[in-house]
């Protein structure tokens, strides 16, 4: 399947380097917002068509699907502008700024009778899975509590997470992550109370979050652009605890504590390329979502996110538009 990137930056980077090992994949184009962007990265992971523009990337008949790793306040004009040129989209999370933009996309994708997934690498990750595995046998009785953070001391105070035209905020950059954990392990939340404090530009610097489910299972999580945090994640259960080492959302493994014993589980991955290669999968199965991330997981998320920045008072363009 011959892919096109959307996108220059070190997540684009990152998946060229994972598509390059798979062997049912090709890297064939790229698309920037300038030339020399494109040409550049090209040179660097030998791919052979460098289009100076996002549409012109749109307009590559040897491209089938495009990752999208632009900064996700273009995520939904870049998904549906890929769907209409008949691409399949695998979009880097988060997905896009609100549940409007994930509706859009969706109907999209619809409308062109394409793929479209939410790349949400987390929930691919051979650890992650294992982890989801012993969990739902009770390995550490009911689940009570999911605690997570996220938070890095990000010095540029004009760089993109901090532009609110562009996003900005922690929360969509790395609070969707513990939000993640919490949702593949526990279902959607059915309370949610938030805390943030923001930043001269609008967005959130620090915050702070529990998130409630029907059982009466906690989440809380922190994520920030002030501080370097643990990274760390750790689950608690009525007979054992589980911990994720740095970093939670993507770890080498875990450790299990349950009924005086302690166990080390280790489990190597491939990082995206374990959700590049089932985006392929489905694609050839002749599906239009993930069966990972499917379409009502990522609106579930999204909501989440809306209703968190609504509490705390992040608000974006997008929300606002007609």
């Amino acid at each position: 399947m011959r892919w096109g990137i959307a996108g220059t930056g070190s997540i684009a980077t990152a998946m060229a380097e994972a598509l390059a090992g798979l062997d049912d994949a090709e890297l064939v184009a790229v698309g920037s917002r300038t030339q020399d962007g494109a040409d550049a990265f090209a040179a660097k992971h030998g791919v052979p068509n460098a289009h100076g523009s996002y549409d012109d990337l749109a307009r590559d008949v040897t491209v089938d699907i495009v990752y999208v790793a632009t900064p996700h306040s273009r995520h939904a004009e870049d998904a549906v502008r890929y769907l209409e040129a008949a691409k399949h989209v695998l979009c880097e999370k988060a997905f896009a700024l609100n549940t409007a933009e994930v509706t859009s996309m969706i109907e999209a994708a619809k409308q062109a009778d394409h793929f479209l997934a939410e790349a949400m690498w987390t929930w691919h990750l051979p650890p992650i899975i294992e982890l989801k595995r012993r969990i739902d046998a009770g390995v550490i009785g009911t689940v009570r509590h999911i605690e997570a953070d996220f938070s890095l001391r990000v010095e540029e105070p004009t760089g993109r997470h901090r532009a609110r035209e562009l996003g900005g905020g922690s929360l969509l950059d790395l609070g969707i992550y513990p939000i993640a954990l919490s949702r593949y392990l526990l279902g959607a939340p059915t309370d949610v109370k938030a805390i943030g404090h923001l930043g001269e530009t609008g967005v959130d610097v620090n915050l702070g979050a529990v998130l409630g489910h029907t059982d009466g299972a906690l989440c809380t999580f922190h994520s920030g652009l002030e501080a370097n945090g643990s990274l760390g994640a750790r689950i608690t259960g009525t007979e054992g605890i589980i911990r994720i080492p740095a970093p939670f959302w993507c770890p080498p493994g875990f450790a299990v504590e349950a009924r005086g014993e302690t166990e080390v589980v280790d489990l190597a991955h491939q990082g995206l390329a374990h959700e590049a290669q089932e985006a392929m999968d489905r694609i050839r199965d002749g599906h239009h979502e993930s069966a990972v991330v499917p379409h009502a997981e990522s609106l579930g998320l999204m909501a989440t996110m809306d209703e968190i920045r609504r509490q705390i008072g992040v608000v974006y363009s997008a929300d606002t538009a007609p």
